[in-house]
């Protein structure tokens, strides 16, 4: 039996899909909603000359000095403050937190799997050095700038040609308040287009070379072993730019053999950023070329399983966690966990938690 823990945010569905499918395995898993530290949660970690005693509690939520096996280091939020702080004591409230916070990940479970631990995560979310790795590695990657330069930025576009240059953001960015909003998609952007110099300058973009595409590929990596999936993207008018911009159910995806050039070179950028789990973006050219676009170490999985029930990511992800193993190989059973079995209870806990739970918007 093992015991999971789960940092996360309370509208978070992948982490209740897979903390109910581990329970449901026979295991303990225990879902932390961090963003409550400090105004619904009380944190304490107590030295002496022989040990550490480390103490928690919340609304439902209590750990004293307790053992894991397996950490998913799933979306974990930082402290959300009262509301009843003084707007002067605001600013030193948010800094003393935040360093208890960050001090966390360092001491919690330090013999479990961490998938993936803190500091793998935050240099494995760095795009700029994924795009350097995935080139040195020999992947091939679309021509790109990011840049607030307006100058270079023009020119850029310029010299891609018409019509030829993607505007991508650095981080999700909705334009409503947290947790609902509309995501601002991928697009094709124009000199024509483009804000006054003084705004673009305000800021950082990505700016990519637009490939052309015959497809697309999400390959998600449970330790070494892949579920890579086809997005027939192209064959719907809303996707042609980002497959994102389709509708819910109208998106087609087929099981996909990854080539085992893509593969080793996969396998071998998780290795660089130290990742035990990691979704990775590609684009497939009509000439047969794989583009690597980027790899989202927290990225989101259970929508394939949604889109085509046959494709069973939430069985194979918890059998990942329950096996503790890099070198997972999964394989078919008789008891797998659908996604469909937990859609009610699912939906259930995520409106009591949203309601009871704080939520806290980062990058």
């Amino acid at each position: 039996m093992i015991n999971l823990l789960i940092p996360t945010m309370p509208n978070d569905t992948h982490a209740i899909y897979v903390h109910l499918a581990i329970q449901q395995k026979g295991h303990n898993s225990l879902l932390w909603q961090t963003a409550d530290f400090p105004t619904l949660q009380m944190h304490s970690f107590e030295f002496n000359n022989k040990e550490l005693h480390w103490a928690a509690h919340g609304p439902n939520f209590s750990i004293q000095n307790q053992f894991f096996d397996v950490v998913w280091y799933r979306r974990p939020r930082p402290p959300l403050l009262s509301n009843k702080l003084h707007q002067d004591d605001r600013k030193s409230s948010k800094k003393e937190n935040r360093a208890l916070f960050n001090s966390f990940w360092h001491i919690i479970a330090p013999d479990a799997l961490w998938v993936n631990s803190d500091e793998n995560a935050k240099r494995a979310n760095c795009k700029m050095l994924q795009l350097k790795v995935a080139m040195q590695l020999g992947l091939m990657i679309p021509k790109t700038l990011m840049s607030n330069d307006p100058a270079k930025i023009r020119k850029f576009i310029i010299d891609n040609g018409p019509n030829n240059t993607i505007y991508k953001t650095f981080c999700p960015l909705a334009w409503q308040p947290s947790p609902y909003g509309h995501l601002a998609y991928s697009t094709v952007v124009t000199p024509e287009s483009l804000s006054s110099d003084e705004l673009l300058q305000s800021t950082a973009g990505i700016f990519q070379e637009k490939i052309t595409k015959a497809f697309e590929l999400r390959v998600t990596y449970f330790g070494t072993h892949p579920v890579a999936v086809k997005l027939c993207s192209q064959e719907h008018p809303q996707g042609q730019i980002d497959w994102r911009a389709i509708p819910d159910q109208e998106l087609v995806i087929e099981p996909y053999q990854l080539p085992d050039a893509i593969h080793e070179k996969c396998k071998a950028l998780m290795d660089v950023f130290g990742l035990l789990f990691g979704c990775f973006d590609f684009i497939v050219t009509p000439a047969n070329e794989y583009y690597f676009l980027e790899i989202n170490e927290q990225g989101q999985f259970l929508w394939i399983e949604d889109v085509n029930p046959d494709i069973k990511m939430l069985d194979i992800f918890s059998e990942f966690l329950i096996g503790k193993n890099k070198q997972f190989a999964y394989k078919e059973h008789k008891n797998s966990i659908l996604l469909s079995d937990l859609s009610t209870e699912v939906a259930e806990i995520k409106a009591k938690a949203v309601a009871e739970h704080l939520y806290s918007m980062v990058c």
